[in-house]
């Protein structure tokens, strides 16, 4: 009988101990991360997108429409390089495709979308997702369903289970991918969190649970993408017990604020049906603002009452979303704000931690979204994990993942026709937890 040799022998060995460390069911710590990819959509949603966006427009200065006319007419701009902010194009349904002017380069020219260039910043995601954020489990939002994830997935898909709402609410929608080694999951959405009651055009964006059983517990996730643009008090403009609407602004912060409800509502069903929760994504607030109770945004209501673990009264406004919500009332509400590392050179480090307790200047945080830095725009304050008390000790390893150069746009080099278009203006966050 030949025998293997003693070096062959080590490397079998060698594979069988990564294979086992690197199966989730098996390992004591579950990855968790989540990543707003902006606007992605389905290779098979992008014609009516790029049909939409490539016609020609012009201006009604009666309804300030931007209108549809024929190529050529004098004055017209082809949908892809309208430069006005939150302009209104004929056709462009923002919740069933994305906006035309999503993709811009760093001089701020608009950039026309194109098949090729779709493929490539799908091959780019799927490299950072595999290489560099490894997870087990993975929230995405401002996804347009199942079939977008897979292609940001890349090959890697197969190994992945997904959930989303497909063709449910807005076109911003919310998903999760998890390993096939952690079980069948159960998915739902949190409907009440789109405001149901106000006019369709003003719903903003459910949450999606996802309920997977580890070990002899059952962890709920739910990822949410709450209402933009009230980000902190600190900028001036994001109290939220505050309403700025006036003839040619409406406050965002209100409708926020009416979403305090239904969110804490539906972390009190996550703990009253699993043992552990985990809430994540995009909440477009600075949550350690608000934990470190900022000026604005303090455990305080517009009742002068400070007792958030009481019910929220009808017409009494908050300053403290995170506080609000996770209140401790019932006790298995009780959840603690995961603090993410930026792990940079120290300068930059250091942002990441002022950013906790101070409102920088856009000056100030731009370093944040160089390629030398973490790589996207909004690379700070808007994306969190919040863990149940029971996970608060097992939590390891949570951070920033940067994206270096991918997250920029570019126009197309001379004589080609395609141009590069940045993964996402989000970094994705990850986390170690221990689930068992």
């Amino acid at each position: 009988m030949k025998y293997p040799s003693l070096s062959s022998l080590a490397a079998v060995l060698a594979s069988v101990a990564t294979l086992t460390l690197a199966t989730p069911a098996a390992a004591q710590s579950v990855r968790v991360a989540s990543w707003n990819l902006g606007w992605h959509v389905s290779t098979a949603e992008l014609p009516a997108w790029l049909a939409q966006c490539g016609k020609s427009y012009q201006k009604s200065a009666s309804d300030g429409v931007w209108h549809v006319v024929p190529e050529g007419t004098a004055g017209a701009t082809v949908g892809w390089f309208i430069k006005e902010s939150r302009s209104q194009l004929e056709g462009v349904d923002l919740s069933r495709m994305p906006p035309c002017g999503v993709y811009e380069a760093a001089d701020r020219s608009k950039l026309a979308v194109t098949p090729a260039a779709w493929a490539e910043r799908n091959k780019h995601i799927a490299e950072i997702i595999e290489r560099d954020v490894r997870p087990d489990v993975i929230a995405f939002q401002e996804v347009s369903g199942t079939a977008a994830v897979r292609e940001a997935l890349g090959t890697a898909a197969e190994r992945y289970d997904v959930c989303s709402f497909d063709g449910r609410f807005k076109v911003q929608r919310l998903a999760f991918a998890w390993r096939k080694e952690l079980g069948a999951g159960e998915c739902r959405t949190e409907d009440a969190m789109i405001l149901p009651t106000v006019a369709d055009k003003d719903q903003v964006r459910p949450g999606l649970v996802l309920t997977l059983k580890t070990g002899d517990k059952r962890t709920s996730f739910m990822t949410v993408h709450l209402k933009s643009s009230c980000v902190s008090p600190l900028d001036g403009r994001g109290r939220l017990d505050q309403d700025r609407t006036n003839e040619r602004f409406t406050d965002p912060c209100p409708v926020l604020q009416r979403q305090v409800a239904p969110i804490e509502a539906a972390v009190e069903k996550l703990a009253a049906n699993a043992e552990q929760f985990i809430v994540l994504g995009d909440f477009n607030r600075n949550l350690w603002h608000e934990a470190n109770e900022v000026e604005g945004a303090k455990p305080l209501r517009s009742d002068g009452s400070t007792d958030l673990a009481k019910p929220l009264p009808a017409g009494v406004k908050t300053q403290n979303l995170f506080k609000e919500v996770f209140d401790g009332e019932p006790a298995n509400t009780r959840a603690s704000l995961v603090s993410l590392e930026c792990k940079l050179e120290p300068k930059l480090a250091a942002l990441c931690e002022r950013s906790k307790t101070e409102a920088l200047k856009r000056e100030e945080m731009a370093p944040l979204g160089e390629p030398s830095g973490l790589g996207c725009r909004n690379a700070i304050g808007l994306d969190h994990f919040v863990v149940s008390e029971q996970l608060k000790a097992k939590v390891s390893g949570a951070q920033k993942v940067g994206i270096g150069a991918s997250g920029e746009s570019l126009a197309a080099p001379a004589g080609k026709s395609d141009p590069v278009l940045g993964t996402s203006d989000h970094c994705p966050i990850v986390m170690n937890v221990n689930l068992r």
